[in-house]
């Protein structure tokens, strides 16, 4: 006869069954949870990407980094008792201030400005805005004329950004080398090239440029500008200080006190 199934294999037959499936369930159930925290991960919104931000990376990747701001007409009247030479526990140590624009333009506010800033503990610097379509020599007057730069100011400044709508590459790149001839033998000093990263390397790079000094803008979230061997980099045109009512253009000089010595006027 056939021996009757014992009652206790049944059973841990059944014991079996039950913790593979428990421990399956259990393995599943984890797999679940780790895709789901990982889809988290990869669509979880990134930190707003702040100016307050931005500030202290630039800053920290640049530790001798000095504070300066520049301003011009655009910012209105700057009321000079009530302002606050200091951005996130930074002094801010200089201020190139735009004097003249193109062959006649006269910023409407840069007296103001100049003799503003002359009683505050900041280093005064003075920049012309060149109109690429005017002629370099009358723009180049037109600076001298409005800026009496002393020993201790920033050396003078040219701020060229634009292509010129009527003349070639070449015939822009005469006309900036011609501006920054006649004022170094005005001033004695070579001047500071203020432009963009992008305007630099598709117009200065390589042409007789590289050897001013390079103040350099580039807004983005960038380690540093792609501009060579930049002095001073732009970073911000948000800025705020209480004593501007407009938004203000932050700049970073790098190279500490020794850089900024090398910037300014030397005695005549």
């Amino acid at each position: 006869m056939p021996r009757k199934p014992s009652t206790n294999s049944s059973i841990w037959v059944v014991l079996v069954i039950l913790a593979c499936l428990f421990i399956g369930a259990f393995w599943v159930i984890r797999y679940q949870s780790w895709q789901k925290k990982e889809l988290r991960d990869y669509t979880r919104q990134a930190p707003k990407w702040t100016e307050a931000l931005k500030f202290e990376q630039v800053f920290g990747n640049f530790s001798d980094g000095i504070l300066g701001i520049d301003v011009s007409e655009y910012q209105g009247k700057i009321n000079f008792s009530g302002l606050q030479l200091q951005l996130q526990s930074r002094p801010i140590e200089f201020v190139v201030i735009r004097a003249t624009m193109g062959k006649d333009g006269v910023d409407r506010r840069f007296k103001q400005n100049w003799e503003g800033f002359r009683t505050l503990p900041v280093v005064r610097g003075a920049y012309h805005y060149y109109r690429p379509d005017e002629n370099s020599t009358q723009q180049a007057k037109n600076f001298i004329q409005q800026t009496k730069l002393k020993e201790g100011d920033l050396i003078p400044v040219l701020d060229i950004e634009k292509h010129s709508t009527i003349q070639s590459k070449d015939r822009l790149r005469q006309g900036i080398k011609n501006w920054l001839q006649l004022v170094e033998a005005h001033y004695g000093v070579r001047p500071m090239i203020y432009t963009g990263d992008k305007f630099f390397w598709e117009v200065l790079h390589n042409q007789g440029f590289d050897e001013y000094p390079i103040w350099v803008a580039n807004y983005n979230r960038v380690l540093e500008p792609q501009t060579q061997n930049w002095v001073i980099w732009q970073f911000s045109e948000k800025g705020s200080l209480p004593g501007i009512g407009a938004r203000i253009d932050l700049n970073l000089l790098r190279g500490g006190r020794f850089q900024l010595v090398k910037l300014k006027m030397p005695p005549r």
